[in-house]
């Protein structure tokens, strides 16, 4: 399978080694906003050829798939071209900032008989599956999900301390992180979702503050915050997680129950190859991936729901 790039930011380095870690895998072209940093990157990545022009890249018969990192509010655009051409995507987070977009994009999909997968990576981290694995078959039972996130993104600079040219969203990007982790522990779609933004700060004047509260069917709660306003060295969350038989703690790649016993742990970007595999043999085997579009909706329409919130309670 080989694979055209698009973007070559920090995540996408991740992906690149992920990927030509696997056999049979290949990158055969790269695709980014400047030339140099294109040519740079395919470089890093023994692909055939760079470019700025996605059109120029999906026209090659060599690429079987797409991976799509670049900024937030062209991966509907990029991706629907890249299924336009028949291609396979694998498509960073947020894979749009609009639920009836997301909606568009599998139907899409579905029609041209194309798998797209999107990078909730948080599903494939060794910690979560631990939790996961053991509510599913009901030997633990989530009462109340609580998590801080903090940065600082008062400007358009991001974890790698590279300057971008682009603004970052705090509800659809990280929080569409925490909130598919919310609705992945509970199992359902919540039936309260409650969002309050910050007022707009910082030179792009964007909420920079966001707290989500959400409350599902069978009784379970989170309490979500988020900021890129934290005077924070780098970016930190701390998620508790109470449960009827016990009380997880989690913090810094460690995984803790109310015992101070390490349950679990793994570097957070050691899931990236785990996701990355998944798309490979989802494509391989014709079939829906974990995290594909129709798994992930809930979630978005619980991100539409918490913004439509947010936006009435501004002052």
């Amino acid at each position: 399978m080989r694979f055209c790039i698009v973007g070559s930011g920090a995540i996408t380095t991740f992906h690149r080694d992920a990927l030509l870690d696997m056999e049979g895998i290949a990158v055969d072209s790269v695709v980014s906003r400047l030339l140099p940093s294109a040519q740079e990157f395919a470089e890093t990545c023994h692909a055939d050829f760079a470019t700025t022009d996605l059109a120029e890249a999906l026209a090659r018969p060599e690429v079987d798939a797409v991976l799509i990192t670049s900024p937030n509010r062209m991966h509907y655009d990029q991706t629907m071209a890249a299924i336009a051409a028949g291609k396979h995507v694998l498509l960073e987070i947020p894979m749009t900032l609009r639920l009836d977009q997301a909606e568009e994009l599998d139907r899409a999909a579905r029609a041209a008989g194309i798998t797209l997968m999107v990078c909730h990576t948080e599903r494939y981290y060794a910690p979560n599956l631990w939790l996961h694995e053991r509510i599913t078959r009901g030997s633990l039972r989530p009462l109340h999900l609580h998590r801080d996130w903090h940065f600082f993104r008062r400007e358009n600079i991001g974890w790698t301390g590279r300057r971008r040219s682009w603004v970052d969203d705090i509800l659809w990007h990280h929080g569409g992180h925490a909130v598919d982790n919310a609705v992945w522990v509970f199992g359902e779609e919540p039936n309260v979702a409650r969002g309050l933004y910050g007022p707009p700060s910082g030179p792009n004047q964007v909420p920079l503050d966001l707290s989500m509260q959400m409350a599902f069917p069978g009784g379970g709660l989170a309490s979500l915050v988020l900021s890129y306003n934290a005077m924070v060295d780098k970016v930190t969350t701390r998620t508790v997680l109470i449960c009827e038989e016990d009380t997880f703690t989690f913090l810094h790649d460690v995984l803790v129950n109310h015992a101070g016993e390490v349950v679990a742990r793994e570097e957070q970007m050691l899931a990236v190859p785990r996701q990355n595999r998944e798309f490979v043999s989802a494509v391989m085997e014709g079939r829906e991936p974990r995290t594909g579009i129709p798994e992930l909706l809930p979630s978005w329409r619980t991100l539409d729901r918490l913004e439509r919130s947010a936006i009435e309670a501004a002052p």
